[in-house]
């Protein structure tokens, strides 16, 4: 199929297509003529790369997985999956800094609203002011 069959398919733009095929994420077409020519698979293999990219990843982590996708599928795998793993853990540390966040806001809370006059933050603050006075 042509580029513009497969950007209605898979939902990628054109400049998307391209930057897939420099970056390695899909495979070179074939040619006819001057015209690309897609095999069907492109279709899932940008669907695939659009999925995670809505789940966090940037190109840049998906192309060492998806790079070897055409000549290695199962190595293709354990490194996509490794990649999931590390983005799992990203994301759990940094719901562990909101949650900690959250239980500073509420001791803030409590205490302004009981004891205004014995407020303590136990953030440390920075006094060096910040942008144009």
């Amino acid at each position: 199929m042509y580029i513009g069959e497969l950007s209605k398919k898979s939902g990628a733009s054109r400049k998307a297509i391209y930057l897939y095929e420099q970056m390695g994420l899909i495979p070179k077409p074939t040619r006819k003529g001057s015209y690309r020519v897609y095999a069907d698979v492109a279709i899932h293999q940008i669907q695939t790369i659009r999925c995670a990219q809505t789940l966090g990843f940037k190109l840049k982590e998906l192309v060492e997985a998806l790079a070897s996708n055409n000549s290695a599928p199962r190595s293709s795998m354990a490194l996509m999956l490794e990649q999931i793993e590390l983005k799992r853990s990203a994301l759990h540390s940094q719901i562990e800094t909101a949650q900690a966040q959250l239980l500073l806001l509420n001791q803030l809370e409590h205490e302004l609203l009981h004891s205004p006059e014995l407020m303590n933050c136990e953030l440390p603050v920075d006094s060096s002011p910040k942008g144009k006075l």
